[in-house]
């Protein structure tokens, strides 16, 4: 009998947790976007910075305090067959990270003064602290819940966990900082609500997958698998947060907060990537074995090459219109960095296309990956920084997210091959970088951005079907598909 493959099964399976992965990131980052007009009046730009640095700081400890059991979970759990190992996988790595956290809670708090100050470089922000440290470990029990949705193909579930997180988050801190004038203090207290209530529907979706038990034999199995990506998770950090670090010890709190205003617009990539990254992987470990997976890999990594493109070209035309609708002019200088940083948040993602080191097991190359990257950010960092300001870091940031893909992408290319037309792929980037910078210039000489951006898109649709990055069958099917629902739609309405 004939098995589905990836064309017919899996391929479908892929865009419709895709779709579902990537509605609550949209409708968080939504969110975000309608209420940075109103964060950008409750924080000034040093109270930004200092909001940056605790969350870098966060970023950090939920990447190092639980040892990244929950990727053990990921690459062990979906492998197992039997429901009651599958059971003591999760029941152990569940109680193990709140052990972990709540020593974590109870060392932040003994040494709060001396950490908050190290952290952001002020003395008078321990009650803030103590908040954030709450978050952390909150946020961090709510990862590992919500990442177990997504090993169990229960995308609905997650989905509806982020959405729970994001509207009860966007709601507490409007009612704290804004309507309360709790300032910084209430936006972190918002965040903590927000994620509260996120953990506690996770755990109750997740009450029969988690038992009162710790299997020491299935923990360790785990923490052989994640160990190795602890330090790989803090190069990645390192790599990620060089920027912010440098900024604050060479500028200052000020110009922090404006690099983070330009990397939460970049972040709207993230639009892109969080469906695929939330559903790609689990996709893959189930399926590299069969022998479409390559090719079906390779056309899903082209396609959102395309579909990246046109983010990056759309928000670099559009970004000093987009911080004039949403912020004060106390952060319009953070237009500059968005041409850079948009391809270097979609690089730092992109990872989960090169799938060969977890395919492998070799997760100990993580670490040297991560750090190679950290190192070239750092080293661009302490060179540019005093000599182009923030536009140094930024490009320090690009730089070292590139280097990082281009290293993952050649190592996993020897563990599990991918047909990637390569030729196809680098010339449609080099052109798209080519058409922002030469129709930046249109905006200097007054063309309005709106304009010029549908001209760019309309430009960089032609440039991927030159360069054969869209197929001609694919428009062909994307432009039926269209016009199919244009027409059921307007056949609803006449009835």
């Amino acid at each position: 009998m004939h098995s589905p493959n990836w064309s017919d099964k899996v391929l479908k399976a892929l865009l419709k947790d895709s779709a579902i992965y990537a509605f609550p990131s949209f409708i968080s980052r939504g969110l975000t976007l309608i209420l940075v007009p109103l964060y950008t009046r409750i924080l000034s730009p040093s109270d930004f910075g200092a909001l940056d640095m605790f969350l870098t700081f966060g970023v950090l400890m939920n990447m190092i305090v639980a040892l990244e059991v929950s990727q053990g979970v990921a690459r062990l759990y979906i492998d197992e067959k039997d429901a009651q190992r599958r059971r003591a996988y999760v029941s152990s790595a569940f109680w193990f990270t709140l052990m972990a956290y709540s020593l974590f809670f109870l060392l932040c708090l003994f040494c709060a003064p001396t950490i908050a100050t190290w952290v952001v470089g002020r003395d008078d922000l321990q009650s803030e602290f103590i908040a954030c440290v709450a978050y952390i470990v909150v946020n961090g029990m709510f990862y590992l819940l919500q990442n177990q949705f997504r090993w169990e193909m229960r995308s609905r579930r997650y989905a509806e966990a982020s959405l729970v997180v994001s509207f009860g988050t966007a709601a507490a801190v409007v009612l704290l900082a804004y309507a309360f004038k709790g300032g910084l203090l209430g936006f972190l207290i918002g965040m903590l609500i927000g994620s509260t209530l996120g953990l506690a529907y996770g755990l109750w979706w997740l009450r029969r997958s988690i038992a009162f038990a710790v299997d020491i034999r299935r923990l360790k199995e785990m923490l052989l698998y994640s160990l190795p990506l602890v330090p790989s998770g803090a190069a990645v950090w390192l790599g990620g947060y060089t920027d912010r670090l440098m900024i604050n010890h060479y500028l200052s709190l000020t110009d922090v907060g404006l690099y983070g205003v330009g990397m939460r617009l970049s972040s709207l990539v993230g639009l892109l990537v969080a469906g695929v990254q939330g559903a790609l992987m689990p996709l893959i470990i189930a399926h590299y074995r069969e022998p479409q997976t390559p090719a079906q890999l390779a056309r899903v990594f082209r396609l959102f090459v395309c579909a990246g493109l046109a983010f990056f070209v759309g928000l670099s035309l559009m970004a000093q219109d987009l911080l004039a609708v949403m912020t004060t002019p106390d952060f319009y200088a953070s237009a500059q960095l968005v041409i850079y940083l948009v391809p270097a948040a979609m690089l730092a993602q992109m990872y989960i296309f090169a799938p060969g080191i977890s395919i492998a097991k070799k997760t100990h190359l993580y670490l040297w990956l991560n750090l190679a990257g950290a190192l070239v950010n750092a080293a661009l960092s302490w060179k540019l920084i005093s000599v182009l300001g923030l536009e140094g870091a930024a490009i320090a940031t690009l730089v070292g997210s590139a280097c990082v893909f281009a290293l993952s992408m050649v190592i996993s290319q020897r563990l599990y091959f991918v047909p990637h037309r390569w030729g196809r792929l680098i010339s449609a980037v080099v052109l798209a970088v080519m058409l922002v910078g030469g129709l930046s210039q249109l905006t200097l000489l007054g063309v309005h951005s709106v304009w010029v951006t549908f001209a760019s898109m309309g430009l960089l649709i032609a440039i991927l079907m030159f360069t054969g990055l869209i197929e001609p069958n694919e428009m062909k099917h994307a432009w039926a598909w269209v016009r199919a629902r244009l027409f059921k739609t307007s056949g609803a309405i006449g009835k």
